[in-house]
């Protein structure tokens, strides 16, 4: 997921967390980018045109950018219409860089420093559970990875334990593959490999490392070591 959808997918998250959002006053959040363009918002105000004008002004005044260089929440004043306004900005931060992701802004008729307060908890919450996403997603695809690795792996080995048991029975490649279920093309392919790995030149040797009971841990080994090259 792209850092522009992680944003929206989390932002969505917290704001749908603020269950009664019925202020008695205007009131509009917004969550940007770092380029200022709008990802999600929750408002009650009656005429957005009104609440479009805002913003402008406030990019316009670089409210924005100076919550981000002061590094903390600000608050503008603009008048549209005979109305007062609020503009709080507050910087979303990753929390290991501390590089900036976006903004949350609130745009509101109510003087109070109430929303000074919500919008720095909005954007705090919002790096957290970023974080925390990201931290998800990244283990998710490690666990997936290895996962992965390690079953292919054991399944290999298993296959090339039977192909070994059943060459030191004198089975020719037609008859192993009947006895596995697989094609005659991939009995060879898995002999040719072992050959490869082990750096032998025939099937007499290969038995010869299976009753020597070391066949397991070199080909385990070799399998480990290239996995981490």
């Amino acid at each position: 997921m792209e850092l522009k959808n992680q944003i929206i997918y989390i932002s969505k998250k917290v704001l749908n967390s603020i269950k009664n959002f019925k202020f008695n006053f205007e009131t509009s959040i917004f969550i940007f980018d770092k380029e200022l363009n709008v990802l999600y918002s929750k408002s009650n105000f009656e005429n957005e045109d009104i609440c479009k004008v805002v913003i402008k002004e406030s990019v316009e005044n670089n409210a924005f950018v100076l919550s981000t260089l002061q590094n903390t929440t600000v608050r503008t004043k603009n008048q549209i219409y005979g109305k007062d306004f609020s503009v709080i900005s507050s910087p979303i931060h990753e929390i290991k860089n501390k590089e900036l992701q976006g903004y949350v802004g609130i745009i509101t008729t109510d003087d109070s420093e109430n929303f000074k307060m919500i919008s720095e908890m909005l954007a705090n919450q919002i790096s957290y559970e970023l974080h925390v996403h990201r931290e998800k997603l990244l283990i998710e695809n490690i666990i997936k990875t290895d996962t992965s690795s390690l079953i292919t792996r054991e399944q290999q080995h298993k296959v090339e334990l039977r192909i070994i048991k059943n060459i030191t029975q004198g089975l020719k490649d037609k008859e192993i593959a009947d006895n596995l279920h697989i094609s005659v093309s991939t009995v060879r392919n898995y002999v040719n490999k072992m050959f490869e790995e082990l750096e032998i030149t025939s099937r007499s040797q290969l038995i010869s490392l299976y009753y020597e009971n070391k066949l397991y841990d070199i080909l385990n080994q070799i399998k480990i070591k290239n996995r981490f090259l």
